[in-house]
């Protein structure tokens, strides 16, 4: 530099200084931005490895709630169908009681002894004990007065799709049973039905001895062997002794139709377990939970600690979930008491499929972390070009510039660090405010971004995913137990050929408010019933259950028609009850005499049915006295009509969900319409079910693309008389 001038001395030396500056700050800063990335990688990853690993629990324990909540909506269901079946079976008891405590105040009634012809049809059977003597005066009148309870057998036999066969058993030794078996009690080759003592069974000696409503442990049936249960309760005489047993039975297969339901997810399955730990029901064809019946290996002993400790739980009649290996394969167990039959029902699902939610959440916490650290390498990539031209002008510039960019470049970085450790410490509440308005900046608003959104995903996601599984969950149990209780068979009394009826039901929701009934009251008697609750969805589909309940118990001690608007009155007074929620029934219920076409009829404030008159070949309202509602007011006196049906007339009621039906133009399908439609020459030669879906199809053309307003329910019954069509 000798031969250089000050001037380029000062220059040279001032770019020298210039540059050393650059390398240094430039490797400091470099430097600085390796050792943040690193760091900031690794904060990531342990703050999304948290976060999935706390919201999985939080999920897990929601999954494992949902179970829980299915279990006690099946429990209730089955416990439900059991308790109606005890109601029915106490019933039976009362019934029988006072047939022999007040023998006078009834007739003595023929039953037979079981025929090979009738089988398959359901029939009332008489079958005595071997060391009976038939000839006794005393015996055959007791057998008269005993068969006054044979309709009540038919009706629950009827009514209850799980029922085997109903039946009354004497302590004199004869029975009288109702079920479509009546080959199955000869032998073959023999003309005779062989003789049986009913006392000997296991059901007739445990209510006898414990003098109470009983379920019997499994046992073999009779006549086929099959496993089955059944529910009895014991009558009693005049002086207040046993005198017999009522008992009504069902196999094993017919309660796995209770115990199943609906499937439980793609691995679920569940199981009936008694009192010594014997699975009398199950689902699985193999391994530990098959059912093996009283005779099998008791579970209590099992091999499998976990399994024989769960095993106890559910004996001691504890609700409760577990993990546990069963046949090779983790799984969730849950548990709960059947208290009408003695037992424990469970539920079992793979613990893979209860937990794929779980790992479902944990890939997209996994993806989250991933996408903030592909975004963070692109910020330091954009900031380390940002130096490479900035260093261009670090060469041109002064050397407290270069002081002055480093500075701006090195203190951003040690904030942005300190609020990542702070971040990584548990602290998501912490905000980066960085205002370098360069990659730094944005790195920062990543980090912000990265916190609020895992704080989002942590509360969210466990509650939408329970709420959604709890709804689905229980608005399923809902409509499988509206559905349910509605007669779906048709026809549904085949052997009665003086009428047949036909109805079905369109909720606007998941579950309705409106429904249709019909019975048999007694051999000549059916009851029929259309009505229609206040409101929609849950609340109205509990209320219906309900008014259906109270108005079918109180139909089925009637008398004669003479019965039907004290009936009505009675039903009323009791919905008034407790009626917190001012909900009310609209309803039309009628009593026909099959043999005379008599059909008395109370209208409580229902739309008015239409009455086809074969002779004018036409429909036409019925002229309905409109009395009030029911729940609305007690102590009501209602009114009843009557009217008389021929061969070839018919009935048609309907709720207001069809002339009420609204299309695009919010114009009401209407009554007249309704009578328009059913008027048509082509109707006239429609069976019951297709003169309904005629309807249905005319609604349908009316309300267009138009959304349902409200529930839709019709009922048709046609009237042939003595002489069937």
């Amino acid at each position: 530099m000798g031969n250089m001038g000050i001037k380029k001395q000062t220059l040279f030396l001032l770019l020298l200084f210039c540059l050393g500056t650059l390398l240094l700050v430039g490797g400091i800063f470099l430097y600085g931005m390796n050792n943040i990335r690193s760091h900031a990688v690794q904060i990531g990853q342990s703050i999304g490895q948290s976060a999935a690993d706390n919201s999985s629990a939080i999920l897990r324990e929601d999954l494992k709630g949902d179970l829980r909540r299915m279990l006690t909506n099946r429990g209730k269901q089955i416990e439900l169908i059991f308790a109606n079946l005890s109601q029915n079976v106490t019933m039976l008891s009362r019934e029988m009681t006072k047939i022999k405590q007040a023998p006078q105040d009834y007739h003595l009634r023929e039953v037979a002894e079981p025929r090979r012809e009738l089988a398959g049809q359901l029939s009332a059977q008489l079958q005595y004990a071997p060391t009976v003597s038939k000839g006794s005066a005393a015996l055959q009148r007791e057998i008269g007065l005993t068969a006054n309870l044979q309709d009540w057998l038919f009706q629950i036999n009827s009514s209850q799709d799980t029922v085997a066969a109903v039946y009354v058993a004497s302590a004199t030794g004869f029975c009288i049973t109702v079920d479509d078996r009546s080959d199955k009690k000869f032998k073959n080759g023999e003309t005779e039905p062989f003789t049986i003592d009913f006392r000997t069974r296991p059901w007739y000696h445990d209510a006898t001895t414990q003098k109470k409503l009983i379920f019997s442990n499994v046992f073999h049936d009779l006549y086929s062997g099959n496993l089955g249960i059944t529910c009895a309760a014991p009558y009693y005489d005049q002086a207040g002794e046993v005198a017999g047993v009522v008992g009504a039975g069902m196999f094993l297969t017919q309660v796995s139709e209770v115990i199943e339901g609906t499937r439980l997810g793609e691995t679920g399955y569940g199981f009936l377990m008694d009192t010594q730990g014997h699975i009398i029901f199950s689902a699985k064809d193999s391994g530990v939970l098959q059912a093996t019946g009283p005779e099998g290996k008791s579970l209590l002993d099992s091999e499998d600690e976990a399994l024989a400790q769960i095993a106890q739980q559910m004996t001691a009649k504890e609700t409760g979930i577990s993990e546990v290996v069963i046949d090779g394969t983790p799984c969730y167990l849950a548990y709960t008491p059947i208290t009408e039959m003695n037992a424990s029902y469970g539920i079992v699902m793979e613990a893979a499929e209860v937990d794929s939610p779980v790992q479902a959440n944990a890939e997209i916490i996994e993806q989250t972390t991933a996408d903030f650290i592909g975004i963070l390498n692109q910020s330091i990539q954009r900031t380390l070009l940002a130096v490479l031209v900035l260093a261009g002008l670090f060469l041109l510039a002064v050397p407290f510039i270069s002081n002055r960019v480093a500075e701006r470049f090195v203190s951003p970085i040690h904030e942005l660090a300190d609020g990542v450790r702070e971040i990584a410490s548990g602290n998501l509440e912490k905000k980066l405010s960085i205002n370098t308005g360069n990659e730094i900046e944005h790195l920062a608003v990543c980090f912000n971004a990265m916190t609020d959104e895992l704080q989002s995903q942590m509360k969210n996601l466990a509650q939408v995913t329970a709420d959604k599984e709890r709804i689905s969950t229980e608005l399923s149990v809902a409509t499988n137990i509206q559905e349910s209780m509605l007669p779906r068979i048709f026809p549904p009394f085949p052997e009665k050929k003086e009428f047949d009826i036909y109805a079905n039901m369109h909720p606007a929701k998941e579950v309705g408010g409106d429904f249709y009934d019909f019975y048999m009251v007694d051999e000549n008697h059916v009851m029929i019933t259309i009505a229609d609750v206040s409101g929609k969805g849950v609340p109205a589909a509990l209320f219906m259950v309900i008014a259906k309940t109270i108005l079918k118990n109180f139909a089925l001690t009637m008398s004669g028609s003479n019965d039907l608007a004290p009936l009505v009155s009675c039903t009323n007074d009791q919905l008034c009850q407790n009626n917190d929620a001012m909900m009310f029934v609209t309803a039309f219920v009628g009593l026909l005499n099959i043999k005379t076409g008599h059909f008395t009829y109370v209208n409580a404030g229902h739309n008015p049915p239409l009455v086809y008159r074969s002779k004018e070949n036409k429909f036409s309202y019925m002229n309905v006295k409109r009395n009030f509602v029911l729940g609305g007011m007690d102590e009501l006196n209602f009114v009843g009509q009557d009217l008389t049906l021929e061969p070839g007339d018919k009935l048609f009621l309907y709720t207001d969900g069809v002339t009420e039906a609204l299309n695009e133009a919010e114009e009401l399908y209407g009554e007249e319409r309704l009578l328009q439609t059913l008027n048509a020459p082509e109707t006239n030669s429609l069976n019951l079910q297709e003169l309904l879906a005629a309807v249905q199809k005319s609604l349908s053309s009316h309300v267009g693309t138009a959304a349902q307003s409200d529930d839709i329910t019709m009922l048709a019954l046609s009237y042939y008389g003595d002489k069937p069509q």
